[in-house]
This record gives structure tokens, C-alpha cells and sequence, in this order.
């Protein structure tokens, strides 16, 4: 089971982590798998440390797309997450200055099955996940960068791809903080690089963690690499894709229901919490089809009454006068 954090907590814990990466850390390569060539000169490299949360997406692989074709090819960073969604990866400078102001994408593909940890809470993804998140690093920094990959920087990318805002920091923060809004997550903790997925009893971690699981469970996230390039790629996106109202409703029920079932219950859990999750979900869902199957069964009535009332037109319409005109020269 996991263990609870307190929001200092995390901040220490990410401190140490990435302190770690900073340092070297002989085991960087053979821990975290990152098949970056082979390279242990960390001179020339910068650290890139991330997280994936939708939970923490355990055994995720996590790869810097640096020539963006969205598959990972032999020469680019790649590392697989721990239980905690962390991973470490090093980018040569050299590759980074040639890029100019471009930033790097960082992908993460999870399989259907994976292990979601949800506070100290384990579940399973109930299918496979793409997610990504922009990564704006400066070309000549000698330390590191830490970023959050998420439901919310996926569909950032997805929206802002193409457009000069895709490119910008402030700008692309700006849209990042509205769209988690608009999911119903609390704009204050989705974008820091503090672990959001630590505290439960934190209204805002809360709102931020519940909105991402949404996102994934109502399948508004790309299921493939396939998936996430056409979307990325298309000039616009359909108007279901931007309607986030049914994920923050949701959102917004689930967080309720949590909060009051915390009042109640000083042993409240991770495990209680994804209960909750997926019994307001399976409910809206299962209330979405009966409204689909009652509006089926309107439209049958419908139909069956126009028939019906057709043929009372031709059975009341009485005696048709047939006027035979032969032998009339």
C-alpha cells in the first residue's frame, strides 16, 4: 500500500529525487532504464526529471520525442516510472541548442492493465494511455528541470499544437491552468512541479487528481501514439473533445461525495476514494444509456403513431367516387 504524504513531504521528496539525479547517481542508467546512448558524461547533458500522474502511472514508458514522429527511436532518452510515476532522463546540450526555441515533447505510453496509485490506493487503467507534456528547458542551464506529464499538459498539446503558443512558456502555462479549470481540477496545483497526488484531505490535490482520473476513464485521452499524432496533427479538434462540462460535473460530484464521506470516516483511503470514482462514473453512465434507450424507444413510438394515424386518415376518408366516362361519345 502506498504511503500519504503531506504537501512539505513532497516538496522534500522531490528535492531529494532530483537532488539525486543532479548528482550523477552511478545507478541513473541501470535503475531507470534511460537508453540515452549509453552516455555517462553528465557535463554535457541537462537532467530532466518527470512525473507521470493520472495517479501515479506505475511502469510507464517515458520518452523525449526529440525529432517528434511520436514513436521512440533508438537515440532518444527513455526511462520506465516507478511506483510513483518518477522518472530521471539527461538530454545532450548539443541536441538542445540545435533545436533553437523549439521545446521538447515528452511522451508517456502506458499499457491497459498498468498499476494506478490513487493516493494509497492501487487500481488498474482500464486501457492504454498516451499522455505528454511540452518541456521548455534553457539550452545553456547546468542543472536540471522537473515537470508533471498529465491528462491536463495532453490536451494542451493537442490544442496549442501548430500555434505560437505551443511554443511560448507563459502562454502555454496559461492555457494549461484553463483547461485543468475547465475539467474541474484547481488551477493552483496543476501546474507546479510539487506532486499534487499526495493528499487527499487537500481540496485542491484533491479536485486536480479526481479531474485527471475523469479525463482518462471517460476516455478523453489518446489511447496510442497513432492517436495522439492525428490529433495533434488535425487543424481542429470535434466540439465533443472541447467540451470538458460532463468531466467537470463529474469531477465536482466525486469531490463532493469524498469530502463528505471524510467528515464521516477518519480512516478514509485511496482505495475508498477510487470506489467513489467509479461509482459516480459507472452511475452517470449507466443513467446516460437509459436516457439513450428512452429517447430510441420516443423516436419508435413516434414513428409507430405516424403509421398509425396514416392509416386511420385512409380508413376514414370514406367511399372514393369512381367516375368511368366509357360510352359516353
Amino acid at each position: 500500500m502506498k504511503c500519504k504524504f503531506g504537501k512539505s513531504a513532497a516538496l522534500v521528496f522531490g528535492a531529494l529525487a532530483f537532488a539525486a539525479a543532479g548528482c550523477g547517481g552511478g545507478d541513473h542508467h541501470r535503475h531507470h532504464h534511460d537508453d540515452h546512448d549509453g552516455h555517462d558524461d553528465y557535463d554535457d547533458t541537462v537532467l530532466v526529471d518527470l512525473q507521470v500522474i493520472d495517479g501515479y502511472l506505475d511502469d510507464a514508458m517515458v520518452f523525449i520525442d526529440m525529432n517528434r514522429n511520436f514513436e521512440w527511436d533508438r537515440d532518444e532518452p527513455r526511462a520506465y516510472a516507478d511506483d510513483y510515476g518518477l522518472v530521471h532522463l539527461s538530454v545532450w546540450k548539443e541536441d538542445l541548442r540545435s533545436r533553437g526555441d523549439t521545446p521538447l515533447q515528452a511522451i508517456a505510453v502506458s499499457r491497459k492493465g498498468a498499476r494506478d496509485y490513487i493516493y494509497d490506493g492501487r487500481d488498474e487503467t482500464g486501457s492504454d494511455i498516451v499522455m505528454s507534456r511540452n518541456i521548455f528547458v534553457n539550452r545553456d542551464m547546468n542543472d536540471g528541470v522537473w515537470y508533471i506529464i498529465s491528462p491536463f499538459s495532453t490536451l494542451t498539446d493537442i490544442e496549442l499544437n501548430g500555434t505560437s503558443a505551443f511554443n511560448d512558456f507563459q502562454e502555454y502555462r496559461d492555457r494549461l491552468t484553463g483547461i485543468a479549470g475547465e475539467a474541474g481540477a484547481s488551477e493552483k496545483s496543476v501546474y507546479d512541479s510539487v506532486d499534487y497526488n499526495v493528499s487527499f484531505r487537500d481540496e485542491n490535490d484533491l479536485k486536480t487528481v479526481v479531474a485527471g482520473e475523469v479525463l482518462a476513464r471517460k476516455g478523453k485521452l489518446p489511447k496510442s501514439l497513432d492517436e495522439l499524432e492525428d490529433l495533434m496533427k488535425a487543424l481542429s479538434r470535434g466540439g465533443d473533445d472541447y467540451d470538458l462540462s460532463e468531466c467537470r460535473k463529474l469531477t465536482q460530484t466525486i469531490v463532493a461525495q469524498a469530502e463528505s464521506d471524510m467528515k464521516d470516516n477518519n480512516r478514509y483511503s485511496g482505495n475508498d476514494l477510487i470506489a467513489t470514482i467509479k461509482d459516480v462514473i459507472g452511475k452517470s453512465e449507466t443513467a446516460a444509456d437509459a436516457k439513450d434507450n428512452d429517447e430510441k424507444t420516443d423516436g419508435e413510438k413516434t414513428d409507430q403513431n405516424a403509421g398509425e394515424k396514416t392509416d386511420e386518415a385512409d380508413n376514414t376518408a370514406g367511399p372514393v367516387l369512381v367516375i368511368d366516362n366509357r360510352g359516353n361519345d
